[in-house]
């Protein structure tokens, strides 16, 4: 088996290879080591590659094996992380410059479970500075390009994580998610992106834990992939007291996806308080829902252009960048990227009449998608209203759709994941094809509190009815 299949298998796949001794864990970091040095140059995925310390996990996962040890769910699998969740040893930045030199001498919890399930850790993934926003580019790092076409950009805030799976630079990514980052940059290249219900897995570093919006999220290619990431991160710990309460059974991709889904009730919003809605991505839409109904999925509609929180989203959002960036004195700022810098004097602008009004308007919002769930088993939007922007594209500029200017970013296309973000609710973005420049587009579906099962299984059963791939370069590299 050549280095570019290795880097194609999931890793559910992967770890049978390694338990059966067909394929051995050294071999496999080496695989992928050398796909990203092979295309990291071109796509700008990695923040930081651990080659030496994954490499010596591997040698170790491999004595294990041959000493009849007992393997973990993941053993001998590499999985890398969001250069903003701290990992022992190796320097998390969170894509600034100011932050060089910031070795954590713990890892987050999600990552500690990862490891402890064997999975082997081989580096840090892109992110825009502190996670500000929703296109991957950053004073540190540079630009973050798609995998499909890298004129465009890979959407954010966890760019890099997204193109890493959907390159095979390792199956498994371990993400953010504070108004969608984990959706949103899946949508843009073509693979999964969960983020599940608030405090389902473990975000002990949040900036503000009672009022927490942001998760530890995942991006794989496979929904059997997702399933056992999210089994193997989800958790309680002491630091998030989210966690407390939470004992969540195990998701397991159904055995037969067509039998799961059938009957299922879904409710389709084309628009989440937004305008205008690109025509691909409606296009891309409509046929998935096609491809449902003809699996006995009922569906409803209605317009979405209903109030869904976007002012009050920015109002949280901007507020909390605000606060996390307070220290920072005058000359420091100014090092920051310019969106993030015009991101925090938003922030700073902010009446505290509306910052009052955020609790009681997240409350309202959480009832309001609720209500949804009355008649219906799962919601589904567009996971974003276009299809990404160019590279180059600045966060502070509006983006166009269908040829008129839609606005910012933030109200006009990535508006769809932030209201579950505040809700709490379960949410996915699932590959939904392309639009007509070959870009890819996802569907978000969300579910009720802690119904993740359904959210794989609709996972699997599109993954069966209109299976996704890897851009066709990489395609045929394997070839």
């Amino acid at each position: 088996m050549n280095i570019d299949e290795i880097c194609t298998l999931s890793a559910v796949d992967l770890v049978r290879l390694i338990r059966d001794g067909s394929l051995q864990a050294e071999a496999v970091i080496d695989a992928v080591l050398a796909r990203v040095e092979k295309y990291d140059v071109r796509y700008r995925a990695f923040a930081l590659v651990d080659k030496e310390g994954a490499r010596q996990a591997a040698r170790n996962a491999d004595i294990a094996r041959a000493n009849g040890e007992a393997l973990g769910p993941l053993h001998g699998v590499p999985f890398s992380v969001k250069d903003v969740i701290l990992t022992e040893g190796l320097e998390t930045t969170f894509g600034s410059r100011l932050m060089v030199g910031n070795i954590p001498n713990h890892d987050a919890s999600a990552v500690a479970r990862l490891k402890a399930a064997g999975g082997i850790l081989i580096g840090k993934t892109t992110t825009p500075e502190f996670a500000h926003k929703a296109i991957t580019d950053s004073p540190k790092y540079g630009v973050t390009r798609n995998p499909w076409n890298p004129e465009f950009s890979s959407g954010g805030s966890s760019g890099g994580a997204a193109v890493a799976a959907a390159t095979g630079m390792g199956p498994l990514a371990v993400t953010t998610d504070g108004a969608g980052s984990s959706r949103i940059p899946a949508s843009c290249c073509g693979v999964l992106g969960l983020k599940a219900t608030l405090g389902r897995v473990a975000n002990e570093s949040a900036a503000d834990l009672f009022g927490n919006f942001s998760n530890i999220g995942a991006i794989t290619r496979t929904t059997a992939d997702l399933s056992v990431m999210l089994n193997t991160m989800t958790g309680s710990h002491p630091g998030d007291p989210w966690t407390r309460a939470v004992n969540c059974p195990p998701c397991e991709p159904p055995a037969d996806p067509m039998m799961a889904i059938r009957g299922l009730r879904v409710h389709y919003k084309p628009y989440l308080g937004n305008h205008l809605l690109d025509d691909g991505v409606s296009e891309a839409m409509e046929r998935t829902l096609n491809v449902l109904a003809g699996a006995e999925v009922a569906i409803t509609r209605s317009d979405g252009r209903e109030d869904w929180g976007n002012e009050m989203a920015r109002v949280a959002i901007r507020g909390l960048i605000s606060a996390r960036m307070a220290h920072y004195s005058e000359d420091e700022r100014q090092l920051l990227d310019p969106s993030l810098f015009a991101s925090i004097i938003e922030g700073e602008a902010i009446s505290a009449e509306a910052a009052k009004e955020v609790p009681l308007l997240r409350s309202a919002l959480y009832r309001q998608t609720e209500e949804v769930f009355a008649n219906t088993d799962l919601l589904l939007t567009p996971c974003v209203s276009a299809p990404p922007p160019r590279a180059d594209h600045n966060a502070l500029d509006p983006i166009e759709i269908n040829g008129q200017i839609a606005g910012p970013l933030r109200a006009n296309w990535y508006n769809y994941p932030a209201p579950f973000n505040l809700t709490g609710h379960p949410a996915i973005s699932i590959p939904a094809g392309h639009t007509a420049d070959g870009l890819p587009t996802g569907l978000q579906a969300v579910a009720p509190w802690f119904g993740e099962q359904r959210l794989i299984d609709l996972a699997a059963a599109l993954e069966q009815l209109q299976p996704w791939s890897m851009p066709p370069d990489l395609v045929s590299a394997v070839k």
